[in-house]
């Protein structure tokens, strides 16, 4: 046991992909600790892999890129940056916005960034925001796609714990647009206290053509959500849904989806998800070892005899992902807890979608944590800002989500009003 312990640091440690750590100290633990046939890792793999549930991270990372290269993205930045335009931090705000949409669309972090960032980071800097700011406000905003639906995180949540994913889409509703108004709010404060000038760009004509132009876009999350809620189709069929939907607009009213395009958001597709299921299948073994050993069953027990009650317990899990997500990425902060945690949150009587909302929250917090954060060095890479000034941008926003997290977790009707109207 020690032994396999042992390798599984030394992997982390020398800097190992976190996949091949996984699933290489998961297989040491199940073949030489619990004493698994050789055999039977191969169905076990099979058997958690073949999900019907997990298919939906594929397709909705599809629609998004499908959004993205076919053209429904940038007229409904474009509307509302001039929509905005006379508020204090008027461009800030409308990329909080612009990612609240766009999370709705894709589900995807990264294809939140580049859709809304390549247009309002221009316009930011352009409007004499500073550089830190500007990447401050797309990196926060663009995590909102861990929490708006359809979100990957909560697939994945939903997909580890057998929770209902469709559930858990409702659930991250109002925590994504609370934390999306205090992301406003916010950039609003800063850009009056630091006497940004307000862009000169509103035209009430514009506005109303812009906003025809980017009718496409504001339905597409109608389509996709309203058809999950009303019994119509369930969320992987919601994710078909939407890269049809997508294929038809980009090709027949902006024009911009063809063949060559189409293979672009397959191959950028098949890279990231590439990524995430390669750590799910090295988490599953890892997962399953622990499982084995019986470290959730410890855990469980001791949240209970050091009664901590479910505000303790969840102020806990809040302080850990705090700490870890300065070490760790968001996703794999779940993978490795998830596993061990659920147990004992089913044994306080958590609510599974409370408990959800507060994990995605978490895995967004964790996404812009210096000083290891993949999406904060993929901003500065993508908007060419020196990390120390982006590190400082980031600050009020990544302050703003640890209290939005506090409030929702001693606010659990947050997460649980909605899901508990669909029963």
């Amino acid at each position: 046991m020690t032994f396999s312990i042992l390798i599984l640091v030394v992997l982390f440690a020398i800097g190992i992909p976190i996949y091949t750590a996984f699933a290489l100290g998961g297989l040491s633990i199940l073949l030489l600790v619990v004493g698994v046939p050789l055999n039977q890792l191969a169905s076990m793999f099979f058997e958690n892999m073949n999900s019907f549930v997990l298919l939906a991270a594929p397709l909705f990372i599809l629609a998004g890129n499908i959004m993205f290269y076919g053209g429904l993205g940038k007229p409904m930045v474009e509307f509302l940056y001039r929509a905005t335009a006379r508020l204090p931090g008027g461009v800030g705000v409308a990329t909080v916005i612009a990612c609240t949409f766009t999370g709705a669309l894709t589900g995807s972090t990264i294809a939140t960034m580049a859709a809304v960032g390549l247009i309002m980071y221009p316009a930011m800097v352009g409007g004499q925001y500073d550089k830190g700011f500007s990447g401050g406000i797309i990196c926060a905003a663009s995590n909102l796609g861990n929490l708006i639906p359809p979100s990957l995180a909560f697939i994945i949540f939903g997909y580890l714990t057998d929770t209902s994913v469709a559930g858990l889409f409702m659930a991250g509703v109002i925590p994504g647009l609370v934390l999306a108004l205090l992301l406003s709010i916010t950039a609003m404060i800063i850009a009056k206290k630091r006497k940004f000038p307000l862009t000169d760009n509103h035209n009430r004509g514009e506005c109303k053509k812009q906003f025809f132009q980017a009718l496409p876009a504001f339905i597409m999350p109608v389509i996709i959500l309203g058809g999950i809620y009303g019994g119509i189709f369930t969320p992987t069929e919601a994710a078909a849904v939407a890269c049809i939907y997508g294929i038809f607009v980009g090709v027949f009213i902006f024009r911009k989806m063809n063949w060559r395009t189409f293979w672009t958001c397959l191959t950028e597709t098949t890279k990231l998800i590439g990524i995430v299921l390669m750590l799910i299948a090295g988490a599953m073994f890892l997962g399953k070892a622990f499982t084995l050993l019986g470290f959730p069953q410890a855990i469980s027990k001791w949240v209970i005899e050091a009664k901590l009650g479910s505000h303790g317990f969840l102020i806990l899990l809040v302080v850990l992902f705090a700490l870890l997500g300065c070490v760790m990425e968001g996703l794999t902060i779940m993978f490795v807890t998830l596993p061990l945690i659920f147990p004992a949150a089913s044994a306080l009587q958590i609510d599974p979608m409370h408990l959800g909302v507060v994990f995605c929250v978490s895995v967004l917090m964790a996404g812009m944590t210096p000083p290891v954060s993949i999406f904060v060095y993929a901003t500065a890479g993508m908007f060419k800002i020196e990390i120390e000034e982006l590190t400082k941008g980031i600050l009020p926003f990544l302050t703003i989500t640890f209290l939005t997290l506090v409030i929702l977790t001693f606010i659990p009707g947050l997460s649980t009003f909605l899901p508990k109207l669909m029963r």
